[in-house]
């Protein structure tokens, strides 16, 4: 499986992508600094795609929004963002994320939510 990631802080993707290494033999992660990145991209080659929400030019409740109407996304689309209070994870469901993951990212976190899915 390939799974996109996009997040404008360098040291969030590396760390993502050293732990996704570490989990799941086999899955490969592609990182992206920006959502501008992703449109030149084939998107439905991505058999998951995991997105920051703070994000400048386009954020991520915009991101998965242009990922689901104009590209026809229809695999899942996980939250990953330092938004933890009280409400944020319902804000994120409501809005059509299928996941939400917590930073600072725990890997016991990022394990079990990306089983679901890989």
């Amino acid at each position: 499986m390939k799974i996109l990631f996009v997040d404008d802080n360098e040291l969030n993707r590396m760390v993502l992508n050293d732990m996704v290494e570490i989990l799941f033999e086999g899955v490969s992660i592609e990182t992206y600094e920006s959502a501008k990145d992703l449109f030149e991209l084939d998107i439905s080659s991505y058999g998951l795609i995991l997105s920051d929400i703070d994000m400048p030019e386009i954020n991520g409740f915009e991101l998965h929004d242009i990922l689901r109407k104009r590209y026809n996304y229809t695999k899942p689309i996980i939250a990953v963002t330092a938004l933890a209070v009280s409400g944020d994870r319902e804000k994120m469901l409501m809005h059509g994320f299928d996941d939400y993951i917590s930073k600072p990212i725990d890997m016991n976190e990022l394990e079990s939510t990306l089983q679901k899915y890989i």
